[in-house]
């Protein structure tokens, strides 16, 4: 059965796994991310293929930043500054000598709810990763959209209200990531910094009505968000990750923004989607990863890509 060593390029831990085909994790774990040069970082790689590469297909990375990932190339690395237009799965390729994709992180996390999760046999479809921004990735005829540029996805900026246009407050990243969950609790408790599982704590063993509607206002947003992106795409289903989405009653209240939302527009004629939780969450990533290198094995010839 052949196995993948798959590997995730945080902003401060980097995951690895090793997998097999059934997604069995043979090995599992996490280091510090080196992230301040390239030679710190693949010495890290490279002593993670010397303990857990024998008898892999290959490493299957996922990362932050602007990625081609079919010709794995890194344009930028997010938190790895020091990535600027550069072929990081080829030069791992050459110094570990087997093959090396490369992914952006939110479009592995959509990989594997392809691959294998939710989204599987969905032809059309909108997958949104909640956390510090808002990642994200689009299906279109059953495929990742990696977009002309390969920023496909990049949900954190979309607009709001556009009343002020030099505004960033209306921002998706600002409304719907982990800062503005906080502010929407804020603005109904009066009190500070209240993360997701405060927040359903509250709810659940104190009937906290005040947080109940903090999340509610939050879940609005969203779903205007949805709407929004809905009306380009019309999608078949709405997947929805991110650490909060592993509470169960959030996905019951994002749903229910949206059937307000939906039901409520002026003009009917935008459908509503499903919208689930993604079935993958700490791991997504490492699995995405490794779809990815199946689907793209074709394209290499020995260790290196085939120039496409």
């Amino acid at each position: 059965m052949k196995k993948y060593l798959a590997i995730d390029m945080g902003g401060t831990a980097i995951k690895y796994g090793v997998l097999d085909e059934d997604l069995n994790f043979l090995e599992h774990g996490k280091i510090v991310a080196a992230t301040d040069s390239k030679e710190a970082l693949f010495t890290e790689i490279r002593k993670l293929y010397q303990q857990f590469g024998a008898g892999t297909e290959g490493v299957c990375i996922s990362m932050p930043g602007v990625i081609d990932r079919k010709k794995g190339f890194a344009h930028t690395g997010g938190a790895y500054k020091w990535v600027d237009k550069m072929p990081i799965a080829t030069m791992l390729s050459d110094e570990l000598g087997v093959p090396v994709t490369i992914c952006n992180d939110a479009k592995s996390a959509a990989l594997a709810e392809i691959g294998y999760g939710n989204m599987q046999y969905i032809t059309n479809g909108i997958c949104i990763i909640l956390g510090t921004g808002i990642g994200g990735a689009v299906i279109v005829n059953g495929n990742l959209v990696d977009g002309t540029h390969f920023s496909s996805g990049e949900f954190s900026f979309l607009r709001g209200h556009v009343d002020d246009r030099t505004n960033v407050k209306d921002l998706f990243f600002a409304t719907n990531g982990v800062q503005g969950f906080k502010n929407s609790l804020e603005k109904t408790t009066g009190k500070k910094e209240i993360d997701g599982l405060a927040a359903f704590k509250l709810i659940k063993e104190e009937h906290d009505e005040a947080a109940l509607a903090g999340v509610k206002e939050f879940c609005l947003d969203l779903a205007h968000h949805i709407y929004n992106l809905q009306a380009v795409i019309d999608a078949e289903r709405v997947l929805i990750g991110g650490g909060i989405s592993n509470e169960p009653m959030f996905i019951d209240l994002v749903r229910e923004a949206v059937d307000q939302v939906f039901d409520h527009a002026i003009f009917q004629v935008i459908p509503k989607p499903d919208v689930m939780v993604c079935r993958f969450q700490a791991d997504a990533n490492l699995i995405g990863a490794v779809y990815n290198f199946i689907e793209l094995q074709d394209l290499y010839e020995g260790n290196q890509f085939i120039n496409i």
